[in-house]
């Protein structure tokens, strides 16, 4: 192996979180040799992964697919619907397939957490070469360049070729993945759905029924943050009971339509995440309430608010949340991202309880009370299963 024990691969151990490398190019070019390699020194490094290679899984699924470019692509998708499973529940994707098409590419930039997209840069003539001794699929094909488009849309271009060796690949791939940026998450299309909804929408004089049913478990409080307010119905009515009320949504259209109602001035009302408060807000707060919030989040960004709400509310303070239980008939419908996440009309998160109050307890809150139940905030013919929960900051 041409790569010591403390280099890129040992860096990997304490720098990646999970996600998916595509290593991609065409017959012969040596993707399943180079993600091979990079799989065992990934798992030599100490981090969860498994590698998976396009041949094997077209065996896999079952064969229903043909060689048309649209059957390719819908292959495809199944191929990175699997990794993000995978990815999802702790587990480093390398993933070595042709699959060459801008859809595919445009879904995993939209989808997958960490993607780092790899061709491997090899000579026709070389490739044919290889490939007459293995799968002879130029004979069988001629100009492979007419099936796929252009990888002018991978993240890294990697020779594997001449001098560099397969290993020399696998170090260049460790390497960027060693480099790739910790925050990389994709925006699974919600900036754009959500914007769009909020331009077209009005303001809702009536508060929700989980507002109300706050309102009267909140005693003595004299402040309240709201995190994700869309179109500010509850914000408003925490200001008529006399609170000091910020709220905070991440979508400007939102916070645009907030600030159209005639009381608004006596909400503060700002466009971001809980974290952008952080030192801002001036006196912590009493009370801090999300409704139908938290399934519009991912996973980590999640965990960023209940820490950030930690830090904005006091000692004691009551934390109110509703949203959407993984129980909801929603959670069943539309397509898979990863086992809590679909698609359906936009994206969103169902909430496991257990994981929900687990990471409540990692953030500093104790859970007080907490249950599943619908029938309680029914709009349009959708009748949503929801987690309804108070909890205490410690």
């Amino acid at each position: 192996m041409n790569s010591d024990k403390g280099g890129n691969a040992q860096k990997i151990k304490h720098s990646s979180a999970p996600g998916v490398i595509w290593i991609t190019g065409y017959s012969g070019a040596g993707k399943s040799t180079v993600g091979r390699k990079v799989n065992f020194r990934l798992n030599e490094s100490g981090v969860r992964s498994v590698f998976l290679d396009g041949d094997d899984l077209r065996s896999v699924l079952g064969g229903r697919w043909g060689y048309t470019k649209e059957d390719r692509i819908a292959l495809a998708h199944s191929y990175f619907h699997l990794a993000n499973l995978l990815v999802a529940q702790g587990v480093t994707v390398v993933i070595s397939a042709v699959a060459m098409y801008r859809e595919v590419f445009d879904w995993i930039k939209r989808n997958v957490d960490r993607s780092l997209v790899v061709y491997l840069e090899v000579p026709e003539e070389e490739r044919r070469k290889r490939d007459r001794s293995t799968k002879n699929v130029y004979a069988q094909i001629g100009n492979m360049q007419n099936l796929y488009d252009a990888p002018d849309f991978a993240d890294l271009a990697v020779t594997n070729s001449g001098h560099t060796t397969p290993d020399k690949a696998a170090d260049a791939i460790l390497e960027a993945v060693t480099n790739q940026n910790q925050n990389l998450r994709p925006d699974k299309g919600r900036e754009a759905h959500w914007n769009s909804y909020y331009s077209e929408a009005s303001l809702i004089a009536e508060p929700s029924s989980f507002a109300r049913l706050v309102s009267e478990q909140i005693g003595e409080a004299r402040s309240l943050l709201e995190v994700g307010c869309g179109n500010g119905r509850d914000s408003l009515y925490f200001g008529t009971l006399g609170l000091r009320v910020m709220a905070i949504d991440p979508s400007q259209a939102a916070i645009d339509v907030c600030r159209q109602s005639p009381s608004a001035e006596k909400i503060e009302f700002l466009q971001g995440v809980a974290a952008d408060l952080i030192g801002q807000t001036g006196e912590p707060f009493d009370v801090v309430y999300s409704r139908f919030c938290l399934h519009a989040m991912t996973e980590s960004e999640e965990v960023e608010t209940l820490n950030a709400v930690h830090r904005v509310c006091a000692n004691g303070a009551r934390f109110f949340i509703e949203c959407r239980s993984i129980n909801d008939p929603l959670a069943r419908k539309g397509e898979v991202i990863s086992p809590t996440e679909r698609i359906f009309g936009h994206y969103r998160r169902f909430i496991v309880l257990d994981e929900l109050k687990a990471r409540l307890d990692r953030a500093g809150f104790d859970v007080l009370w907490a249950e599943e139940l619908d029938n309680v905030s029914a709009i349009e013919g959708d009748n949503p299963v929801v987690i309804r929960l108070t909890a205490k900051r410690r």
